[in-house]
């Protein structure tokens, strides 16, 4: 992107992200930008150049605002209801028979599955499926 229609880009962004330019002005100022308003809108309309820094300091602005407006129209991920029965995750089954089996006596009880939660899948039985075993 050149320095020409970096200007371009920014109004964009800002019609984008549906601010004044009042609006925009003030996020800049308040993360350090040096123009005043009249600077500002002149820079957005092409006719007065921005420094390096402050044309920085004008891209986190508008970005930041982008972000605000984008974020508000995500489409939020699926979560359980509150107080709904949690089905253990399979590697906390795991953790826990390891744990009691790894006990100093051996003497821990193996956890049994929380009622509601699927059932654990059928081991093979002798001689099924194991190496060595017959078929």
């Amino acid at each position: 992107m050149t320095g020409e229609d970096r200007h371009e880009r920014v109004e964009a962004a800002r019609r984008r992200a549906e601010m004044t330019v009042h609006e925009l002005w003030l996020r800049y100022v308040a993360l350090g930008g040096n123009g005043d308003l009249f600077d500002l809108d002149a820079y957005l309309n092409g006719l007065l150049p921005l420094g390096s820094f402050d044309q920085n300091v004008l891209a986190v602005a508008v970005n930041e605002a982008l972000e605000e407006v984008y974020r508000a129209a995500r489409v939020p991920l699926t979560t359980p209801r509150p107080g709904a029965p949690r089905a253990p995750a399979p590697a906390d089954e795991v953790h826990a028979v390891t744990d009691a089996l790894l006990s100093p006596d051996g003497s821990a009880a193996v956890p049994r599955p929380q009622e509601g939660a699927p059932p654990a899948p059928p081991r093979p039985s002798a001689g099924q499926g194991e190496p060595g075993g017959s078929a």
